[in-house]
């Protein structure tokens, strides 16, 4: 996602002990089904489990790549949500690894104004689209039959897991839908913002690219 999505960290002594009561019982129920009556497909959930986080990482790579290579400049990548807990420079850029890594965002900003509507349409669907373009070929080298196949290797269960993991991102992130940003705002999906951003008028890229520059030359 390319906006801002809630940041709020638990805030209360009552509100951390929630969070981690609930994370305590997550946690427990869930080696309890994996311990009781175990079978290697029981897997696929701790597999389905990383394989998200190390999608939410390349799904929002996706988006800044994209940005980069439209010419557009990436101020900030967050993988996570909640309180950030650590802050590295990756390729200039710095990146937020944030509480929950459920969810991320890219804060990509214009500096031409050359079909910045397309740019931007591609910088939303970069995202999702990493994650198909994975699926299309881990199914190519291993083949649809066998992606597709019950399998009791735990290599094939994880691959199959993880492109599971990776459609069910991508359509999720498909969907059009607008959602609270935390602050007072409205952030949109992926699918959302490849519709809305045909419907942004140029001068309102000249704006937005003026606002940044007053704030550099602050």
């Amino acid at each position: 996602m390319l906006h801002e999505p809630p940041d709020r960290a638990p805030e209360t002594p009552n509100e951390w002990g929630v969070l981690v009561i609930l994370s305590f019982f997550f946690g427990l129920f869930l080696v309890v089904e994996l311990a009781r009556e175990f079978s290697i497909e029981k897997l696929s959930v701790p597999f389905f489990l990383i394989s998200w986080v190390i999608l939410l990482v390349i799904h929002e790579g996706g988006h800044a790549l994209m940005a980069r290579l439209v010419g557009w400049r990436v101020e900030r990548i967050a993988i996570g949500s909640g309180r950030v807990r650590m802050e590295r420079q990756i390729f200039g850029v710095p990146v937020e690894f944030r509480t929950l890594p459920l969810s991320g965002y890219v804060i990509p900003r214009p500096r031409d104004l050359r079909v910045p509507q397309l740019k931007q349409f591609l910088i939303f669907a970069a995202g999702p689209g990493i994650e198909l373009l994975l699926v299309t070929i881990i199914a190519l080298l291993v083949g649809p039959d066998s992606l597709l196949a019950a399998s009791g290797h735990p290599g094939m269960i994880a691959l199959q897991t993880f492109c599971v993991a990776a459609l069910f991102g991508a359509g999720l992130n498909l969907i059009p839908f607008p959602h609270a940003d935390g602050k007072g705002g409205v952030s949109w999906s992926d699918g959302l913002g490849m519709i809305l951003c045909w419907r942004t008028r140029t001068e309102d890229y000249r704006q937005w690219i003026d606002g940044e520059e007053a704030k550099e030359s602050e």
